[in-house]
């Protein structure tokens, strides 16, 4: 009967005693400063990720646009929001919140009732998105929420309107495709701040219409 021969591969000695124990310290030395290096180079690599997917969402608007033609009046009014994502990466819009005088409003409905006394009929021409919660923009586009253009013929609520932007500030939480958030506002000029989570506020804003008539 045949036995099979099972070799064990040992470190090999050099037959030195306090040289021996010296390699052996060596090698466990370096074992852990291979993992040291591991350990720490995966940080670096995990901001890079984030730095190459960074969202910057700013919040924009709009008071005039150019009048085709020209002439003695070059610009027309308007009334335009928006979003722009001036990142590298894709954002995905969380919440906004549209605040006139400082009270949060809920829709465009309320914001035209609070700052205009709007009333059915008086709004046509605005052009809006409806829901923004869950867009997703990608680097370099810009999402409208609504927009009015200066009508043709006179119009007391849109000129309310207009007049009163200073009074109309916004804010907006979004996160990146690692779920990165960040939180940013028009009251101010300071960079998006990093947050652990988009917590929806009281009122989140939609940009449409709830409580006014179809005709508007």
């Amino acid at each position: 009967m045949e036995h099979e021969s099972h070799h064990h591969h040992h470190p090999r000695k050099t037959g030195i005693r306090w040289l021996d124990l010296g390699l052996g310290l060596s090698a466990g030395i370096i074992s852990l400063v291979s993992l040291w290096l591991g350990l720490h180079s995966a940080h670096p690599m995990e901001k890079l990720v984030t730095v190459n997917s960074y969202p910057y969402v700013e919040l924009m608007r709009s008071t005039s646009m150019e009048r085709p033609g020209g002439g003695a009046k070059a610009f027309n009014r308007r009334v335009k929001y928006m979003m722009e994502n001036n990142g590298v990466g894709p954002a995905r819009i969380e919440w906004v919140q549209f605040s006139f005088k400082g009270q949060p409003v809920r829709d465009l409905s309320e914001l035209v009732e609070k700052c205009c006394s709007a009333v059915p009929g008086q709004l046509s021409g605005i052009d809006v998105r409806g829901n923004i919660a869950g867009s997703l923009i990608r680097p370099g586009a810009m999402v409208q929420m609504f927009a009015w253009d200066e009508p043709k013929t006179a119009n007391p609520v849109f000129d309310a309107l207009h007049r009163q932007m200073n009074d109309i500030t916004y804010s907006a939480c979004y996160c990146s495709v690692f779920d990165d958030c960040y939180l940013t506002s028009s009251a101010d000029d300071a960079k998006p701040r990093a947050v652990d989570q988009c917590t929806p506020p009281a009122l989140p804003f939609r940009p449409g219409f709830k409580r006014l008539s179809p005709s508007c």
